[in-house]
């Protein structure tokens, strides 16, 4: 008997079309997964209101799903809702941990085992070492825990079963840039168990101290990889081999960027990532193969069997291997998982003569690998893998329900049986062979594919390719021989590689194919287009759309009315949606405030100012040395489009240091600029001399400030202070700091002043110049430099606030402890990017407010 709330309730969901059939077709798991979820949902990132939607969703599917109330059920799925917001996580919580026992920054000598082979990359090499004991000049301690060591210059290389001591090394906790949308990169490298980081920069003070036996898990794998490895560079020497060496084990730390960028701009990154197109081609090409062999060996020696179809199932039980030995030899990887889990779960289903549930096995796949690692739940390839098939799975079960109509039953098959060359008699989804069937057919995954994946890939990665679902439907089916040809040749160069050489060619110039297009379609000005984050809102109205046309669409088919209120809310929705994602700021109306947010680029600088009448304004681009780390593309654009900011109305820079302008080069690539403030030509030096073209080029309005000549954007006043037009520079590579441009911003009684990286000459001349200079935010001079920020520039500026930006344990000290201490004994209040994350000052014009973000 179920009492009267959950009855009411009951009834209300399952009103209209829902019937025991359809409570049958819930996979019983969906719910305790949907509750698990939304328990870690709070775990990992205490977004209560998301928390709700999942949670509203379990509900509503178990209610649908149970037949009779029932107390051990709905503890049930309490217990597993709390489970979810109780689950450990990876912070290392253990007394020896080598968290617990390093002081960052300070060099020590590290002892560990390497495991696993290094991760050779361009620029630079990563070992990732299981710590032992640390040294310092005091003491040596035994600890535990997972380091990654970078070695930036060439060295003989490390292998697994090495014990290693690093002489001289500085550790530190791996840390986020602590800007809004920045990409989470300490949780990413936590869950690949590594809790803290560190450089070598001088190979020699790296000492072997001998061998380890290595685990079998360990020796086997990494035994059978390095075979295949070394089989496959011998067959496809070059960039052909490094590319397969992606696309078949995932494997992308040798391929040249070029290429790897020209993958992610055609949407074809998922041929390198393992996933269940992978392990589908490599079960498929065994199965075919397999077949006629174990067919003929039960007709010779069971011919019973063989009569009776037994092969298929025997076949599927010798398809387990393969699969399994696949995803050992690629690794524990999300896709990889999700897929192998699958496809096993199908095989076996084969097995034991009952027929699969694929949405089932999907569910399970991700209780699973939720249970053995729950931040992947905010993992990217995560959260792509299980939405890509959840979505083709939803569209092959809406088009088995048109098949269920009676009247499709009647005289010539309708347009969706037509589509994918289905049995009307039957109901049995069977692919046809001929070419027309298949195109069909992969048009359909393609585009369904692309429609699901959507905001995953929006809200992680802003860019969507408008040409991936087109050359998918090229180049899958290539992969798809591609794939298991190049395992299986591979596999045999491992035992002969003359005999290998023969049948790998045609799959060499096949790989060709696979560099040419993409690299070629890459460079096309349509190929990809990077967009904005919309409201989240907006991902519940985009999904509402697209499940509610889909059930829409059936209805049709199935000649049921579809309601004139439900046509028009749904017109109306997919509106809303569109008009969303391309103005994601629509319904950000003007608020009469002005926001200025110093960001958190390391050492360097770059502020984002947002002006009262809507318009936004770009100083400084930030960026590292030999731009190891492309700031403008990686930190600040991220934070740029989070904010739903789609293009720059004005840009600026103050010098000509790379760490200041080299993100710039990257922003003007990934962002419309109207208007770009310049000054003096002889003053800015041949870096920005490049910039002023490059903005040109993309059709962006140069205009020249003038020293105390104000810019008016709105109510907001913008007065250059330095280089006056009398400066001169007489070098022609380099400009000098102390020809910074500092600016004073006036928004009624509110000012602040950016100085650039001048110095204490420069300051003087300000004071001298300004007598009455007088600032409520001061932007630090040169990063809070010991050789700036003087006692006579803080009492003539006498701010209530200072803001300094600069790297975390830079090695230029900044700011420095004397430079804090004048600002201390001025009773102003300072405030650092490199410990407090971005930090932003809004202000209506009388009052302000400034906020941090060192929690990121």
């Amino acid at each position: 008997m179920i009492p009267p709330p959950l009855r009411i309730m009951k009834n209300w969901f399952l009103s209209g079309n829902a019937s025991i059939h359809d409570r049958a077709r819930i996979p019983p798991i969906l719910p305790y997964l949907l509750s698990f979820m939304a328990g870690l949902v709070v775990n990992q990132s205490n977004s209560y209101f998301v928390c709700a939607i999942v949670l509203g969703l379990s509900f509503y599917f178990f209610i649908r799903s149970i037949q009779s109330f029932s107390i051990l059920k709905t503890g049930t799925l309490v217990f597993i809702l709390l489970s979810g917001w109780m689950y450990p996580t990876n912070t290392p919580t253990h007394p020896d941990n080598i968290v617990h026992h390093i002081e960052e920054g300070t060099t020590i000598s590290l002892q560990g085992k390497l495991f696993t082979p290094p991760q050779v990359l361009e620029d630079r090499t990563f070992y990732f070492l299981e710590a032992e004991s640390i040294s310092t000049k005091r003491k040596t301690r035994e600890v535990s825990g997972r380091v990654r060591i970078a070695v930036y210059k060439a060295h003989d290389l490390l292998g697994s079963g090495e014990i290693v001591r690093f002489q001289k090394i500085r550790l530190k906790v791996p840390r986020n840039f602590k800007n809004p949308g920045r990409f989470d990169y300490r949780t990413y490298l936590n869950s690949k168990g590594v809790d803290l980081i560190g450089n070598v920069s001088k190979p020699e003070s790296i000492i072997r101290l001998g061998k380890f036996e290595l685990p079998f898990y360990y020796s086997f794998t990494q035994s059978i990889r390095g075979k295949i490895l070394i089989s496959l560079t011998k067959l496809f020497p070059g960039e052909e081999g490094k590319l397969l060496q992606a696309m078949v084990f995932g494997m992308k730390d040798s391929l040249s960027p070029k290429v790897r960028q020209a993958y992610i701009d055609t949407g074809l990154a998922h041929l390198m990532a393992v996933s269940g197109l992978h392990i589908g081609f490599v079960t498929s090409a065994f199965y075919f193969l397999l077949l006629p062999l174990v067919f003929q060996l039960l007709y010779r020696f069971k011919p019973d069997d063989a009569r009776a179809g037994h092969s298929g199932k025997w076949t599927a039980f010798f398809c387990l291997i393969p699969v399994l030995l696949y995803m050992v030899i690629v690794g524990a990887k999300v896709s990889s998982l999700r897929a192998g889990i699958m496809v096993s779960a199908f095989l076996i289903a084969i097995l034991i003569n009952r027929k699969s549930s694929l949405f089932n096995a999907l569910i399970s796949a991700a209780f699973i690998i939720l249970l053995w690692d729950p931040q992947s739940l905010i993992d990217p390839g995560f959260q792509l893998s299980f939405v890509a098939v959840a979505g083709i799975l939803w569209v092959i079960h809406l088009l088995s329900e048109m098949g269920n109509d009676p009247l499709s039953k009647l005289g010539d098959p309708p347009w969706h049986q037509k589509l994918l060359g289905v049995d009307s008699q039957s109901q049995d989804f069977v692919i046809q062979s001929k070419l027309k069937k298949i195109f069909f057919s992969s048009l359909l995954i393609s585009f369904t594919v692309f429609f699901a994946t959507l905001p995953v890939l929006l809200f992680h990665f802003h860019q969507i390719s408008l040409v991936g679902p087109f050359l998918n439907l090229f180049l899958v089916p290539l992969a798809a021989l591609l794939i298991p040809g190049v395992l299986l040749v591979t596999c045999l160069g491992i035992f002969s590689q003359g005999i290998a050489m023969l049948p790998a060619l045609p799959f060499y110039y096949l790989t060709k194919i696979f560099l040419i297009i993409p690299q070629y379609v890459s460079e096309l000005s349509f190929s990809s287009v990077y967009l904005a984050s919309p409201p989240s809102i907006w991902i519940w109205i985009y999904y509402s759309v697209l499940i509610s046309g889909g059930y829409a669409l059936l209805n049709k088919v199935q000649h049921k009315e579809i309601s004139p209120a439900f046509k028009s809310g749904w017109l109306l929705a997919t509106i809303l949606s569109l008009s969303l994602l391309i103005w994601p700021r629509m319904f950000h109306f003007p608020e009469n405030k002005l926001n200025i947010t110093v960001l958190d680029i390391g050492q360097g600088e770059s502020i984002f100012i947002e002006f009262p009448d809507g318009k936004n304004m770009l100083m400084d681009g930030g960026g590292f040395y030999k731009n190891s780390l492309d700031v403008g593309k990686k930190v600040i654009a991220p934070f740029l489009w989070n904010k739903g900011i789609n293009e720059i109305d004005y840009m600026v820079a103050t010098h000509s240091d790379n760490d200041h302008i080299r993100g710039l080069d990257s922003v003007l690539d990934l962002f419309p600029v109207k208007t770009f403030l310049t000054f003096s030509e002889n003053l800015a030096g041949y870096r920005l001399q490049y910039l002023y073209s490059k903005a040109k080029e993309k059709n962006a309005k140069l205009i020249s400030l003038k020293s105390r000549q104000p810019i008016n954007i709105g109510k907001v006043q913008i007065t250059p202070l330095h280089p006056t037009s009398k400066t001169q520079h007489k070098g022609k590579k380099r400009v000098v700091n102390d020809l910074s441009l500092v600016t004073l911003l006036e928004y009624e009684t509110f000012s602040m002043l950016f100085t650039g990286d001048i110095g204490e000459k420069v300051e003087n001349k300000l004071v001298d110049t300004y007598p009455e200079l007088k600032v409520d935010v001061l932007k630090g001079p040169h990063h809070g430099s010991r050789f700036s920020n003087s006692k006579s520039f803080i009492q003539a500026t006498r701010p209530q606030a200072v803001v300094f930006s600069s790297g975390y344990l830079n090695r230029m000290k900044h700011p420095h402890p004397k430079t804090l201490n004048r600002y201390k004994q001025a009773g102003t209040n300072i405030y650092r990017t490199d410990l407090q994350g971005a930090i932003q000052i809004t202000s209506d014009g009388r009052t302000h407010s400034i906020k941090t973000h060192e929690n990121l």
